[in-house]
C-alpha cells in the first residue's frame, strides 16, 4: 500500500495505492482503527472500483459479520452490526434524485453512515466527515491499478493516522 500526500488547503487529499485484495483489506483495518461513531463516510468511484469490498473489509476489521455485507443497490441501505455498541449503515444513493428522510437526521454517536454515490444528492456532501474516491485503471487485460483519494474535513487526520501506521 502506498501513500502521498498533498496538502490543498486547510484539508489534505491523500493518494493510496491498493494494487492488491490485500491492500484494501489493510487499508480498511487501518480505517477501522481510526474510526468512531457520528463519522459520515462518502464513497466514490466507478462500477467496480472497490467500493463495496472496501465495506467488505471494513466492517470485517470492526468484528461484523462479512457474509452479511453487499452493495445496497436495489435495497438502498443495509445495516451492518459491528462490536457492542456500533452500527455501520451502508446506503447506495445511485438510483435517487432526492436525500432519502432518514439521512436529514444527524447521524447517532453509534452509527457510522457509509454513503455510496454521495453525489447523487449533493445537500449530503456538506455532512461528508471523509470522502474516499475510488478509482480504477485497466493497464492491459491482466493488470489492474486500483487508487483511493481521502479528501474532506477529517482527512488531515486520518493522513497523519495513515502515515503513522505505514512508518511502523
Amino acid at each position: 500500500m502506498g501513500i502521498g500526500i498533498s496538502y490543498w488547503g486547510i484539508r489534505a487529499l491523500t493518494t493510496i495505492q491498493l494494487e492488491t485484495e490485500r491492500d484494501t483489506a489493510e487499508f480498511a483495518r487501518s480505517i477501522a482503527e481510526w474510526i468512531r461513531g457520528g463519522m459520515v463516510f462518502g464513497l466514490r468511484g466507478d462500477l467496480g472500483a472497490g467500493k463495496t469490498t472496501f465495506v467488505r473489509f471494513l466492517v470485517e476489521s470492526l468484528g461484523g459479520d462479512v457474509r452479511a455485507v453487499a452493495s445496497p443497490t436495489y435495497t438502498l441501505q443495509h445495516e451492518y452490526p459491528v462490536g457492542d455498541s456500533l452500527t455501520i449503515e451502508h446506503w447506495d444513493l445511485y438510483r435517487l434524485n432526492s436525500l432519502p428522510m432518514e439521512l436529514e437526521e444527524p447521524t447517532p454517536r453509534s452509527v457510522v453512515r457509509i454513503l455510496e454515490w454521495p453525489e447523487r444528492c449533493p445537500e449530503i456532501l456538506k455532512e461528508l466527515t471523509i470522502q474516499l474516491s475510488f478509482s480504477l485503471s485497466i493497464l492491459d487485460a491482466s493488470i489492474e491499478h486500483r487508487s483511493v483519494e481521502i479528501s474532506g474535513p477529517a482527512a488531515p487526520e486520518l493522513g497523519a493516522h495513515l502515515l503513522r501506521k505505514v512508518s511502523r
